[in-house]
């Protein structure tokens, strides 16, 4: 499975953390009220959805004169593909190296690092 346009990862964003199956017209209001850097228009969201259901990363079902949308795909199982992605492109053969690059501006909290620590230990 590919990695996703930067639209087409918003809605699956949007449709991951909100109750599903999600219509168009719905998930246009979600996606204009919760992102106001892109003029979300409803046809631009239903060929995206459409777009989306042929890659496999939806399921819909039609209900009456609306579709609903449900994720096939869920949110760890595509995170996944992206560490893939990343760890191929940019050749992240050491995972020190590749955590380094990920903060290298020092802003790792606590709790970040506490969460890797039990992560290795379980490792």
């Amino acid at each position: 499975m590919k990695k996703l346009p930067d639209a087409e990862f918003e809605i699956m964003k949007a449709i991951w953390h909100i109750e599903q199956p999600v219509t168009s017209p719905a998930l246009t209001v979600i996606l204009s009220r919760d992102l106001h850097d892109r003029d979300w228009k409803q046809q631009t969201v239903m060929t995206m959805l459409v777009r989306l259901e042929k890659k496999g990363f939806l399921h819909s079902e039609k209900n009456g004169k609306e579709r609903g949308y449900y994720a096939v795909i869920s949110e760890s199982q595509y995170m996944n593909i992206e560490a893939e992605s990343l760890k191929s492109r940019f050749g992240a053969n050491k995972m020190s190296g590749f955590v380094k690059a990920l903060y290298s501006d020092g802003e790792i909290s606590d709790e970040d690092i506490s969460e890797l620590k039990n992560w290795l230990n379980d490792m």
